[in-house]
């Protein structure tokens, strides 16, 4: 009888190993924040970026002058969106093929990226994802802010309902 009960015992349990396995999922690839105040505009190409974050971007879309958007994107669920896990980051890439700017980022740590010190002479000088020191007036702020007048990377779509 023991060996009987023993046996449905484990029967039940790999059948509850296995539905909660199937209930995981993951997209994309993972990729590593850390360093990412290693980035500086106007010199890191596309290669060097995926270095930095140790993985390949997941989609790169290129445009007729050159310039690029490359995205790095990591989604898990487990229990079927019980527990959600996604972060992206979106960076722009310019005609010569070097760093421009960050488009989007989601989940990326706050003290891993500072927009306004991306390339800033501090920016390198983080080490081991602490953050780069603040600049020291708005002036020098201003002037490491990414241009606001390029729109021609991200251009989303719109749609519109159809009527009878």
């Amino acid at each position: 009888m023991n060996i009987i009960l023993r046996g449905w015992r484990l029967a039940l349990l790999a059948l509850a190993a296995c539905a909660m396995l199937s209930a995981c999922s993951t997209t994309g690839r993972s990729f590593e924040t850390g360093d990412l105040v290693l980035l500086q505009r106007g010199h890191t190409t596309l290669e060097q970026a995926s270095r930095i974050l140790k993985a390949e971007p997941v989609n790169v879309y290129y445009r007729q002058d050159g310039s690029a958007l490359a995205i790095w994107a990591h989604k898990a669920s487990l229990l079927t969106d019980a527990v959600y896990f996604r972060r992206e980051l979106w960076l722009a890439f310019g005609p010569d093929g070097t760093f421009r700017q960050v488009v989007e980022r989601t989940n990326v740590p706050a003290w891993s990226w500072n927009d306004a010190d991306v390339g800033s002479p501090g920016a390198a000088a983080g080490t081991g994802g602490s953050r780069p020191p603040a600049p020291a007036t708005a002036a020098v702020s201003a002037s490491a802010a990414p241009a606001t007048t390029d729109t021609s990377i991200y251009k989303p779509a719109v749609s519109y309902g159809l009527s009878p």
